[in-house]
């Protein structure tokens, strides 16, 4: 069956309706997938393509990194510098943007002809498709960033994720309807940001995650956010694919991973992920 332009323009819209929807249901029952440096096995990370990857598999997050070239462009870049995953060496704050943009982005050990993107870019292939988990590694590109998201018109598709509920408390501040992720390490740093701002979702680390602080985390309304990174994905790649259920055992309701077609593939079977999960409600 051929699809039209239209119906699956229509169709990524009611998606998108849905992942945002769902993104403000703590208690919907849905883990949201979030794909670490956008959907990168089969392409480079931070890439346009490997966001591409990520609204085609379907999927709610594709998590992006953040950065200023010298001359205050924003690009998308995990490291410091760009030695790891481009043919060129250097740090990205030494480089123009016109400098920067000619170098090629690798893919393991192979160059490919992608070039580092924009930010403006991302949010533009992003708009109305997938939410983007913006990890700002400066926290001076902030306002800029602001600045961008209101004229792309993209803040239903962004996550602001920071380290500080000063910087939480000062984007909220900036427009109460921006979505926010921040950062815990420990319990008491739960409470203190919830004494300063509740965001839409919370990051948290294996040391503090517990039913206790779940239960107050969506008590808050904010999805608990929770990495599969490493051991976890290491062992669903080995084919242990229970391992899943070690970040699902509390509540956790967002899983970051580097697989995550096949983390979908998973809450899916197990009834977890929006349309199978749907079909079994109305079965029962």
């Amino acid at each position: 069956m051929i699809i039209s332009s239209a119906a699956k323009a229509q169709s990524n819209k009611d998606h998108f309706n849905t992942i945002v929807q769902s993104l403000k249901n703590t208690n919907n029952g849905v883990i949201m997938i979030a794909a670490h440096r956008a959907a990168h096995l089969d392409f480079p990370e931070n890439s346009l393509p490997a966001i591409r990857e990520a609204i085609r598999i379907g999927i709610d997050i594709a998590e992006i990194d953040v950065r200023f070239t010298k001359d205050r462009h924003m690009v998308l870049m995990h490291d410091k510098s760009i030695n790891r995953t481009t043919n060129g060496k250097g740090l990205v704050a030494d480089f123009s943007f016109d400098e920067i943009r000619k170098f090629r982005l690798k893919q393991k050990d192979s160059i490919t002809d992608e070039r580092i993107p924009t930010l403006e870019e991302a949010l533009l292939i992003a708009k109305g498709k997938i939410l983007l988990d913006l990890d700002i590694k400066q926290d001076e590109c902030i306002d800029f960033i602001i600045a961008l998201v209101q004229r792309t018109h993209t803040q239903n598709n962004c996550l602001f994720f920071v380290y500080e509920p000063s910087l939480a408390k000062y984007i909220k501040d900036k427009n109460r309807n921006f979505q926010l992720l921040a950062r815990t390490e420990t319990a008491q740093a739960v409470d203190t940001l919830f004494s300063v701002v509740k965001p839409e979702a919370v990051h948290i680390d294996p040391s503090h995650y517990s039913d206790a602080v779940v239960r107050k985390l969506k008590a808050g309304n904010s999805r608990v956010w929770i990495n599969a990174l490493g051991d976890v994905d290491k062992k669903a790649v080995s084919g242990n694919l229970n391992a899943y259920n070690e970040l699902l055992r509390f509540g956790a309701n967002i899983i970051q991973t580097d697989q995550p077609a096949m983390l979908k593939k998973y809450l899916e079977s197990k009834g977890l992920y929006y349309r199978l999960q749907n079909a079994t409600r109305t079965n029962r």
